[in-house]
């Protein structure tokens, strides 16, 4: 019984929360994991501004999905935050920020293996019964994600794929961002949403 209420206190920490800020002269609504609120007032406070006029800024790079922008310069924040203070210890920052993530979310290599995941990925794997091991399939080639990285490291990419083992296959599109590119070496942060099945 207390296994589960710890379980559903986690969840209500993690759980977005909806926001409204002015932008441009209009009042619109974010919706955020508290832990992101939390890298984005603090990166506000250090650059001296308002919350809302970071907001804005943030949004203004990019014509996408306003709150995959913010949620990824959130991510962004941590990175340099464990990199200041734990330059060595990589496999523990990435997993500290993978961890913060709602969604199912898990991180690779150029090579499309998976190196760290979260626990909502392991909960999402453990329920589909799967035993052996995954392989990540991707409809773009692993080459052309990483040359669009290269034109704009900032950008996310919402890329159809499929989780694949022995005898399944779990489609979903996967929303990929450029977290580490050092000395031919790439590592990518993904965020996976199952396709529901068809009717």
């Amino acid at each position: 019984m207390e296994q589960v209420e710890d379980e559903a206190d986690l969840r209500s920490v993690k759980e977005p929360r909806l926001r409204l800020l002015t932008i441009s002269g209009r009042r619109r609504a974010f919706k955020l994991e508290p832990s992101f609120w939390r890298a984005l007032e603090h990166m506000a406070d250090q650059q001296r501004e308002r919350l809302s006029t970071l907001v804005a800024r943030l949004i203004a790079k990019d014509g996408g999905n306003a709150t995959a922008r913010l949620r990824v310069a959130a991510i962004e924040w941590y990175m340099r935050e464990a990199q200041a203070g734990q330059p060595r210890n990589l496999k523990g920052r990435w997993q500290r920020i993978i961890d913060l993530m709602i969604e199912p979310a898990f991180i690779i290599n150029q090579h499309k293996q998976i190196l760290l995941f979260n626990g909502p990925m392991h909960t999402l794997v453990a329920s589909t019964g799967v035993q052996s091991q995954l392989r990540l399939g991707l409809a773009a080639e692993i080459g052309r994600v990483l040359a669009l990285f290269e034109e704009n490291e900032q950008r996310i990419l919402s890329i159809p794929g499929s989780l694949d083992a022995e005898h399944h296959s779990l489609k979903a599109t996967v929303r990929v961002t450029l977290l580490e590119r050092t000395r031919g070496q790439a590592l990518l942060l993904c965020a996976l949403r199952p396709t529901p099945p068809a009717p």
